[in-house]
This record gives structure tokens, sequence and C-alpha cells, in this order.
């Protein structure tokens, strides 16, 4: 009986001493690796939105252009303002990631962007 619990024990004492030698703990909130070139996680996340409002408002000019997409001229107008503002927020953001600009300064002009993009309609849209 006393070897069973011996053996017991040590079973025991293994099967801890293998679980914290085997088991990692994960930390679920170990950030992203930074993509190269950005200075920080507002700075890719700033970059990522713009290089995407310019995709939308270069596929938009390229339908139009194609007679694929028609606008009236009040959506016209609403363009043109977008991209008079996307390239407004550019050069914030370009100033921002050189350090001559605020971050909020430049998420401003970024939240703007994203403002305007959401009420103009999706390429291929019919107005």
């Amino acid at each position: 009986m006393k070897r069973l619990a011996k053996l017991t024990a040590l079973g025991t004492l293994f099967l801890a001493l293998g679980w914290m030698v085997g088991c990692k703990t994960s930390n679920p909130t170990t950030p992203a690796q930074l993509a190269p070139g950005y200075n920080n996680a507002a700075d890719q996340q700033m970059g990522e939105i713009l290089a995407g409002a310019h995709a939308f408002y270069t596929s938009i000019q390229q339908q139009v252009e194609a007679n694929q997409m028609g606008m009236t001229p009040e959506l016209k107008a609403q363009f043109n303002t977008f991209g008079v503002n996307l390239n407004a927020a550019q050069n914030v953001y370009l100033a921002y990631h050189a350090g001559t600009a605020t971050q909020a300064q430049a998420q401003t002009a970024v939240n703007t962007v994203q403002s305007q993009q959401a009420a103009l309609p999706l390429p291929g849209a019919k107005p």
C-alpha cells in the first residue's frame, strides 16, 4: 500500500513537472509585426486606409472613363471633394510619417476620407 502511495505521488509529481515544462503560456495580446517602412501601428493603419481609398478612387475614375459607371452632377461633385480631401489627407499622413505632423492631425484627415468614402457608391454601382 505504501508502495502504491509513493508511485502515485511520484507519478503526480512527474505529470506536474512535465506540464510546467512542456506547456508554454501564450500571450494573446502580442501585437502583430509591422510591415516594413512603418513607424508604428497607427502609421501602418493610416497608410493602409489611404492606400485603399486611393484604389477606390482610381477604380471609380477608370469605370467612368470606360463608360461603365455614370455620374450625376451631384455625385461628380462628391467624388471631386473626396479626391481633394484624399490628396490633402495623403499630404498630412506623409508629414506625420516624416515626423512633422502629429498623429491627431493625420488621424483627423484619414477619418474625413473614411467618412466621405463610406457615403459614396461602390465601384460598379449605378447612381
